[in-house]
């Protein structure tokens, strides 16, 4: 598994969460509110580093391979 493939994995996994949390947000406990910001955090934490491997992977395809 490419290194790709396991930031693509946690950006899946990280938007899943997020999305139960907001579900749980309709309780209004501490708690949820406390789980939802967790759950923001990491979603965009895992947005970002996507984005870094994607630049990265575009980076090495545009790099010139030798002859």
């Amino acid at each position: 598994m490419s290194w790709q493939d396991v930031v693509q994995k946690e950006l899946v996994q990280a938007r899943q969460e997020l999305a139960a949390a907001e579900e749980g947000l309709k309780s209004g406990t501490p708690a949820a509110h406390s789980r939802y910001l967790r759950a923001l955090h990491e979603a965009e934490l895992a947005e970002h580093r996507a984005e870094q491997a994607s630049r990265r992977w575009w980076r090495q395809d545009l790099t010139p391979q030798p002859v």
